[in-house]
């Protein structure tokens, strides 16, 4: 396999978002960044599949790319040493105002995301508001489901972390929220629906320890990017590659499995706007009076 840590180099100059962009050659290797929402080894073993599959269908060699952080991914797609990004939906929203983007695909099921608190299961208490006075984890600063939409909702019920909570932590992943929680080193904590009931389902996390005591409402988050200046040929591969992903056909259901996915659907811009109302209210995303 090749290393998810070796990065290909190259030299793109991005101008101001309403410039024109110039289709580019398509790349010699697709560089495929994932946000690192989970630990590496449990990103490797969920994408590669996926991997595989882009490149068979769309004939371009590809090389999985494992940043250190939501910022790295960021900063590496801006820089254009990654071709296509999955991004969660704060980092999407982020990533559209500094540089050329276009949405390509999300799963069904990234329209109606939530996240899950997490609590242990000998604590039978069964609203979030029961919690004053604990110990509390988000997710990393830069995660839609992990921190800044279960932030939002909270918000919105006239809840700030910071006072209701006795201390609010960041950990760097949705699998170490669990931990966290599962271990005692937080009493309560918010993470990834999705990823959740994946370690739930894997035995990874007991669920005779710890259990979901509440969702969040849904939202949008998750979606598959490519650089404007990708040429378009190349983008309208890439989407009818997640397409042609059929539930019905065991190698592809395997690969759905995997992402927590029944199917893809075309994404765009205009999917994310609540994720941007929230981000715009935390005070991390500049207000686009154009839009």
């Amino acid at each position: 396999m090749r290393s998810a840590l070796v990065f290909i180099i190259s030299i793109t100059l991005f101008g101001c978002a309403d410039e024109q962009v110039e289709d580019e050659a398509t790349p010699a290797v697709l560089r495929i960044g994932v946000l690192p929402s989970q630990a590496k080894d449990r990103l490797i073993a969920r994408f590669e599949p996926l991997i595989r599959y882009l490149e068979s269908t769309t004939g371009l060699e590809s090389q999985l790319l494992i940043p250190e952080d939501y910022s790295d991914l960021l900063e590496k797609f801006e820089a254009g040493h990654i071709d296509l990004a999955w991004f969660g939906g704060l980092t999407f929203v982020q990533a559209e105002q500094k540089s050329h983007i276009v949405a390509i695909a999300f799963r069904d099921i990234d329209l109606q995301f939530t996240s899950c608190y997490l609590a242990k299961v000998a604590d039978t208490r069964m609203r979030i508001t029961e919690f004053a006075g604990e110990s509390f984890s988000f997710g990393p600063e830069l995660s839609t489901s992990g921190h800044l939409m279960p932030r939002y909702f909270m918000t919105e019920e006239g809840l700030d972390p910071e006072k209701f909570f006795e201390s609010v932590r960041h950990s760097a992943g949705h699998d170490q929220t669990a931990l966290w929680v599962s271990d005692g080193t937080v009493t309560l904590g918010v993470a990834n629906c999705n990823i959740i009931r994946s370690l739930l389902d894997s035995g990874e996390l007991d669920s005779d320890d710890v259990r979901v005591v509440e969702t969040t409402p849904p939202y949008p988050d998750y979606v598959w990017t490519a650089r404007a200046s990708m040429k378009e040929s190349t983008r309208q591969a890439l989407l009818d590659a997640f397409l042609g992903l059929d539930a019905t056909i065991p190698e592809h259901r395997e690969i759905l499995r995997a992402q927590g996915a029944n199917a893809y659907l075309p994404a765009g811009s205009s999917d994310f706007e609540l994720v941007r109302t929230a981000a715009v209210q935390a005070g991390v995303l500049k207000e686009d009076t154009g839009r």
